[in-house]
């Protein structure tokens, strides 16, 4: 799996995404809290939002342990409205479908890896 590494501001590189410096940086702004069926709150970094044939995706990763999820798991879910602020998140059921869109994330993170590092040179 891919994995999007962040790096912190301050100049940092922190792929556990917890940065324990005193410089502000905005790790808490990408942590999106979603709540299972049964009222369980859990936290998430929000990795982006990617149409796949008509329809539209966003991928999180775990920002805390979650049981029976991998620290560097990539969650997709299918959007179920317009605004994606209040859309809902419904599971992605057909293997084939959820493996193409694990696939697409997986380029454009790559290609946005790509992007950033020839802005660093």
């Amino acid at each position: 799996m891919s994995e999007k590494e962040k790096k912190c501001t301050c100049g940092c590189d922190e792929h556990e995404h917890d940065c324990d410096c005193d410089c502000g940086c905005d790790y808490e702004d990408d942590i999106v809290e979603l709540t299972t069926d049964d009222g369980k709150k859990l936290k998430f970094y929000f990795v982006g939002t990617l149409e796949y044939q008509g329809k539209n995706y966003s991928a999180f990763e775990p920002a805390e342990q979650i049981d029976g999820i991998d620290d560097d798991d990539l969650i997709i879910f299918e959007l179920a409205g317009d605004d994606e602020e209040t859309a809902d998140l419904l599971p992605v059921e057909d293997e084939a479908i959820l493996d193409a869109v694990f696939e697409e994330f997986c380029k454009a993170l790559e290609e946005e890896e790509a992007l950033e590092e020839e802005t660093d040179l």
